[in-house]
């Protein structure tokens, strides 16, 4: 089964890949210039909490995601952070002002990547809507994610360390502005016609504007309402934000690492091991069955990973354990994303994905703020390793409940049934 055969998945594909290969050149060039010109891990912490903190707002952009054409609010998203990238280069300086204001730009791009995300996989629910050829695209999406972040960060980093870091983000701004354009110009036909079909004309365009506030409010918490009844994501969810909080704190620990290494070579070689290891967890998902049990297994690799990752003594060490890291965290990324593709209704896809997306990242800057605060007290080993010790304790968790480790596409798909009836 081939999904490439899907009419638009191809023009899909290649416009999120320039997304994301954008995304992780500017990405490491401003974590890479706040470490360098702070000399200080810990102000990285604090600086990633305030950039990290606009995924928040997802939750905010559902209702509109499902109002709306996908398509268009994809490209929009990206064409307006394709122009706050271009400006970074020619406002950059060390001066502690400027460094806030560029920190702020970021800031406004994050939001936009905040409505870029849920309208991007609320139109792959739209072009594909066969269970297996989502699983199928999804592994597809996931490995190529990382190979073309693999490229990214490579390319990050040589061009921070031979042309400078301006010509990072011109380059970042130029494939943002590919990508909204592809996405503009090539899918908004396609997804307004389902647009149309889906969402019908609703009188609260006539409402005043406390009803229509009213009804925005009633559309976000349909989202809740949704995944309070489904038992497999209440089970996972607790588990996912505490993964989240480390995970953040593992990234603002990276360029610290790098630069004692020697340069930012090594630290995006950090990221590629981690890439790679993704690339390959993906692929090997898509030999799996969807199941919660490969997603409880995968957590406890990922605990594992981190107790090398914290025992190790040199650059190689240390970029196997993210390898390992990174192949965990693929197959559990793939699998449970097509669960819940699978299990939740078309016309609440924007507000479920807006949602978990903000309930994840709510742990993204709690951690890069403990973890900053951490830095200034213990070792960074000492850290890991606890890190390590509560992955594993959640994986006990996770295996420990039969439902979650039985879910499956069928049950997945029944359980939409029945919401839906």
């Amino acid at each position: 089964m081939n999904v490439f055969r899907v009419k638009y998945f191809p023009t899909y594909f290649a416009s999120r890949s320039f997304a994301n290969l954008s995304d992780s050149i500017y990405s490491i060039a401003i974590l890479w210039l706040i470490q360098t010109s702070t000399l200080d891990v810990s102000v990285n912490g604090f600086v990633y909490a305030a950039i990290s903190s606009a995924a928040l707002c997802s939750i905010f952009f559902g209702p509109v995601v499902d109002r709306y054409a996908a398509a268009t609010l994809a490209g929009l998203a990206l064409l307006i952070q394709a122009i706050i990238v271009f400006m970074i280069p020619f406002i950059f300086s060390t001066d502690l002002f400027i460094v806030a204001v560029i920190i702020g730009l970021v800031f406004i791009a994050s939001l936009f990547s905040a409505l870029y995300y849920p309208a991007n996989n609320k139109l792959l629910t739209l072009l594909i809507n066969d269970p297996d050829q989502l699983q199928a695209a999804n592994a597809a999406i996931g490995s190529s994610d990382q190979v073309i972040n693999l490229i990214g960060y490579l390319a990050g980093g040589a061009l921070i360390g031979w042309l400078g870091i301006q010509n990072a983000y011109l380059l970042s701004a130029a494939l943002f502005l590919i990508a909204g354009v592809s996405f503009l110009g090539l899918l908004t036909r396609k997804t307004s016609q389902t647009h149309q079909k889906t969402n019908a004309p609703s009188s609260a365009s006539q409402s005043s504007l406390k009803e229509r506030f009213s009804l925005y409010l009633a559309d976000i918490k349909a989202g809740f309402s949704f995944i309070n009844k489904s038992r497999y994501l209440k089970i996972i969810l607790p588990s996912t934000i505490i993964s989240g909080a480390i995970i953040a704190l593992l990234i603002i620990i990276l360029p610290m690492m790098g630069e004692q290494y020697g340069s930012a070579i090594y630290y995006s070689g950090l990221y590629v091991a981690f890439f790679i290891g993704f690339f390959i967890g993906a692929i090997l998902s898509n030999t799996l069955k969807a199941k919660g049990l490969y997603v409880a297994i995968a957590w406890l690799g990922n605990g594992l990973a981190l107790v090398l990752f914290g025992l190790a003594s040199n650059w190689w060490v240390t970029a196997s354990s993210l390898l390992l890291f990174g192949a965990c965290s693929g197959v559990m990324n793939v699998i449970q994303m097509s669960l819940i593709q699978i299990m939740t209704p078309t016309h609440l896809m924007g507000r479920v994905m807006a949602t978990l997306s903000t309930v994840n990242n709510i742990a993204t800057p709690i951690g890069s703020l403990i973890g900053g605060l951490l830095l200034l007290t213990f070792d960074v080993q000492s850290i890991i390793i606890t890190s390590a010790i509560i992955f594993i304790i959640l994986s006990g968790y996770l295996l420990s409940q039969s439902h979650f480790t039985q879910f499956n596409t069928d049950d997945a798909k029944q359980f939409k049934a029945n919401f839906e009836s």
